[in-house]
């Protein structure tokens, strides 16, 4: 296991990340690090995670030592893997990854057309539905059968500025071997989700994990949430089934096709959800008809 030490000293002097304003953050302070893992001097980030101990740390902990043993095997350069373990006065505090020059999807997804076009923005969110099928792919043919983001949504995915390509972050929250999860975004104790038993419940007494059981499902749904979500201008989680599917009937008013609209409407039924990233650039036509305003404008005539 790779580990950076730092006295206190040292860490006094790192300079600390200021995150958009956009960006979720409750768990961790990050802090601009420079140094050598391995041969050569990069820039990393150190994530100080404001538990350092119990059983959430641990857990933590776990989820960085199982990313950091099968890095190699997982082999996605989107993924911003751990590169090590920061220690601060010889206390685990938290995992060292990479710095990436980036801006944030949820801030590009909010933005303005001037910023960036339409265009853009469905093009990154297929790029989301890429990632999630790429880890499909590493869970049918490696070793890594248990592998998922788990808390998918758009703060956990940044634009590589040099790349001009999607990285994932906070991967210390996702699905691996033996941990326990923690609870997504998109998958809390309410929502549309809770009205279908595909979503099964964890065990409620586990106070630290996920609401739900974490698998390909999941990580379907939740990006489903994402892609409706920026398409309906608001969260569409609280949504009632009978709302939902009014939507849906909306959609394929407006002319929007069956084949990526029954995709949508799988995530409510007893069937596998399918990733719908390969149709996305036919929403582009009807996006100015699909939020919510004008939704619920042409349906109280």
């Amino acid at each position: 296991m790779k580990v950076v030490n730092l006295t206190k000293k040292q860490f006094a002097k790192l300079k600390p990340i200021e995150l958009d304003k956009s960006v979720l953050n409750n768990e961790a302070e990050m802090f601009y690090l420079y140094g050598k893992i391995g041969w050569e001097k990069r820039k990393y980030i150190l994530k100080k995670l404001y538990r350092d101990h119990g059983e959430i740390f641990g857990n933590k902990l776990y989820t960085i030592n199982a990313l950091l043993d099968k890095k190699d095997e997982i082999n996605m350069e989107e993924l911003i893997m751990p590169e090590a373990l920061g220690v601060i006065s010889q206390e685990i505090v938290g995992p060292v990854m990479l710095y990436v020059p980036s801006i944030n999807l949820s801030y590009i997804l909010s933005s303005s057309d001037y910023e960036y076009s339409l265009e853009e923005k469905i093009a990154y969110l297929q790029e989301v539905g890429a990632i999630l099928e790429k880890m499909h792919k590493v869970r049918e043919y490696t070793s890594v059968k248990d592998f998922y983001l788990n808390d998918v949504h758009e703060g956990n995915f940044i634009l590589n500025t040099k790349t001009n390509h999607l990285n994932v972050v906070d991967l210390d929250s996702a699905k691996i071997g033996n941990n326990i999860p923690f609870a997504s975004y998109y998958l809390g104790p309410f929502g549309l989700h809770t009205y279908s038993s595909k979503y099964q419940e964890t065990d409620p007494d586990h106070f630290i994990g996920a609401f739900y059981e974490v698998n390909e499902n999941t990580d379907i749904y939740c990006y489903i949430m994402m892609i409706l979500k920026f398409i309906y201008n608001t969260d569409v989680i609280n949504m009632t089934p009978e709302e939902f599917y009014d939507y849906l009937e909306y959609m394929s008013d407006l002319g929007v096709s069956k084949e990526l609209i029954d995709i949508f409407s799988t995530i409510l039924i007893n069937k596998d959800n399918i990733n719908p990233h390969e149709y996305l650039e036919e929403l582009i036509p009807y996006y100015g008809k699909l939020n919510r305003n004008t939704f619920v404008r042409v349906r109280s005539k």
